[in-house]
């Protein structure tokens, strides 16, 4: 997820950009992949999935991964039970049984070759670039090569397609392809419901010291326009560390406070924005709405009804 949010919780990473030797077998089993194939060249919806390794002859039944993001999709999927490896930051009750293999950065390959996978899922971005080449590499020299199967997630298309490319990767396309429409019309009933409404100027807060802050091409950036709000924070960057006093300046209607993360009384260091003076704040109290999945999709409703109150229906 090019640019992610660097302060904001568990699936946010800090990113790297690492040129690398080649490493595994291509795609489908061919030629060597070099570190480049570990990056796809588009995002999830615009491209589809990159494969390194060889495809499974048949459904997969040991999975392991490595987003918590996409285990909420093999959980939604009702593929809980395929599931033999899953990171630190993992936290549905439905895989506290499941082995841990590391953190969303920084997984441990030997851990995960040791589980045996049939397939193994993986969200691009992140510090985890290095040890998944490494574990491509452990796995094109074992006597049982898997795939790793990298999914560029970055904008909210990309998190609708992503149960579709999931479904087939663990041969189940149908379930897959209805949960990606489910949640897309979930997306579309909300945008629709908006588009009569005022729109509300937010702020929305990700980390409060520093002040971070959901800027233009983020999660939290799409997920307002939907909902009807406009963004107040300008410029280039998706999670730019934000002056106080451009935040006052800013004078928002609204300020989200996703901080999810650090004590909810914190945000009265923030009094000197006129929104938080009179209690005009919705707090977020989970990261439902910065990991890009079900989740995400799903808290969308709670969100919009929070930030306007005077919805219907």
């Amino acid at each position: 997820m090019t640019a992610r949010p660097r302060a904001a919780g568990a699936l946010l990473a800090i990113a790297l950009a690492i040129a690398a030797p080649p490493v595994g077998a291509g795609p489908g089993g061919g030629a060597a992949a070099t570190a480049d194939a570990l990056r796809p060249g588009k995002h999830l919806a615009e491209g589809g999935p990159v494969w390194i390794g060889p495809r499974p002859a048949a459904p997969p039944r040991r999975v392991v991964v490595l987003a918590p993001n996409l285990t909420d999709v093999v959980l939604a999927l009702g593929a809980g039970d395929r599931l033999v490896g899953v990171t630190t930051v993992d936290d549905d009750p439905g895989v506290k049984d499941v082995p841990r293999v590391g953190g969303f950065i920084d997984p441990n390959p030997e851990a995960i070759l040791a589980l045996r996978p049939d397939l193994v899922l993986w969200v691009t971005d992140g510090g985890a670039l290095a040890a998944v080449r490494r574990l491509a590499e452990l796995s094109a020299a074992s006597s049982r090569p898997f795939p790793i199967v990298a999914l560029d997630v970055v904008s909210v298309a990309d998190v609708l397609a992503t149960p579709r490319v999931v479904g087939d990767a663990l041969g189940m396309p149908d379930r897959g392809a209805r949960l990606s429409e489910e949640l897309a019309a979930e997306v579309e009933s909300i945008r629709r419901r908006a588009a009569g409404l005022p729109r509300r100027r937010v702020l929305f807060v990700v980390g409060r010291e520093p002040l971070v802050v959901a800027g233009p091409g983020s999660f939290p950036d799409e997920l307002l326009a939907i909902a009807g709000c406009e963004n107040v924070v300008g410029g280039e960057r998706p999670w730019p560390v934000y002056p106080l006093e451009k935040a006052v300046a800013a004078n928002p209607d609204l300020v989200v406070d996703g901080a999810a993360r650090e004590p909810a009384d914190g945000i009265r260091r923030l009094a000197a924005i006129p929104a938080v003076r009179r209690g005009a704040v919705v707090r977020l109290s989970k990261d439902d709405l910065l990991r890009p999945g079900p989740r995400m999709i799903r808290g969308l409703e709670a969100f919009f009804r929070a930030v306007h109150p005077e919805a219907r229906g």
